[in-house]
């Protein structure tokens, strides 16, 4: 039972990374023309290469290998043999043996004289493969490259967004993540979409955009409602969005009650009005009539106001007797 799920898993991954059979009809009979005249050809081989290229572009790996093994095995080192057996390898389920082929296959098309497709399919095919063995430092310059120059796909965006994801490039991984989610989802396999959404709300909760984080594993559980690794982000996630929000009630009622209080507390009292006028000038006024009790001095005249002393303080001198 084991052995039947993850040869499922492993097809659901074939489709998500864009590798499903009916795409192996790219691969149309104008392939073997190609080969023909530009190929590593010959009649000990050719009909073995023929054999292969036909099952291949019906679908049928295992007799697609048959053949394109055959040619191998009489010494047939052609580009597109290598990267037709590397498809099939992987679609079979033996990842390490289609790795062998792509690095063939990439060898022999960087020295084709004619351009053909493959010499571009290469990024992502080999890519994958390396993503799915878990060589992701290896396949990251592959599928960065092939998202750069090949076809947009759902996988192949996804497996860009995880690596940068993995490099703590959470900016990076977000666009590519969310450029995968802008791609038809409706075939992908429910269980392998759910662990897509799980990984990009990873990424969002890491960026601390929390609700969106939310909202993607909250898609993960629909899908897989038994997958614990999804209930356990759903979890840490749901308690960092309740902290916030106590943490916003406490803000907001902090606010009110400062308010409050800014409101009834007295205000000082206006200073006096005498506070208010403009200061006196500096020169200070005097009575310009003598205190009473001054004399005056024989012989001299009154001081000028703001003279200063020149006066003493004398006794009232007797009145006059009456006459």
């Amino acid at each position: 039972m084991k052995r039947l799920f993850q040869i499922n898993l492993l097809f659901s991954l074939v489709f998500l990374f864009g590798l499903s059979l009916p795409k192996l009809a790219r691969a149309d009979s104008e392939d073997f023309e190609f080969y023909k005249k530009y190929g590593h050809h010959s009649k000990a081989w050719d009909d073995y290469v023929k054999q292969g290229f036909d099952a291949y572009d019906q679908q049928n790996c295992d007799q697609a290998m048959t053949g394109l093994k055959q040619a191998i095995a009489t010494q047939c080192q052609d580009a597109l043999v290598y990267f037709k057996m590397a498809v099939c390898s992987e679609v079979a389920g033996t990842p390490y043996t289609a790795l062998q082929y792509y690095q063939l296959a990439e060898e022999k098309l960087a020295k084709l004289e004619v351009i053909h497709r493959y010499q571009k399919d290469i990024y992502e095919s080999y890519g994958r493969a390396l993503f799915q063995a878990k060589r992701y430092d290896e396949s990251f310059p592959y599928l960065v490259k092939a998202a750069a120059v090949g076809s947009p796909s759902f996988g192949l965006y996804y497996m860009v967004g995880y690596l940068y994801s993995k490099k703590n490039d959470n900016k990076a991984a977000i666009e590519f993540f969310d450029k995968a989610l802008a791609q038809d989802t409706s075939k992908a396999p429910p269980a392998i979409l759910a662990l897509v959404y799980r990984e990009v709300a990873k990424s969002y909760a890491k960026d601390k955009n929390y609700q969106k984080g939310m909202d993607l594993v909250n898609k993960a559980l629909q899908l897989n409602p038994s997958d614990q690794e999804s209930t356990q982000l759903r979890s840490e996630i749901s308690n960092v969005l309740s902290q916030q929000s106590i943490l916003q009630m406490i803000h907001s009622a902090e606010g009110t009650v400062s308010g409050e209080q800014g409101a009834t507390n007295p205000s000082k009292p206006p200073p006096p009005a005498a506070a208010k006028l403009p200061p006196l000038e500096s020169q200070t006024l005097k009575d310009p009539t003598p205190p009473l009790g001054t004399v005056q001095s024989p012989g001299t005249t009154p001081p000028a106001s703001g003279s200063g002393s020149g006066t003493t303080l004398q006794p009232l001198p007797p009145p006059p007797p009456p006459k």
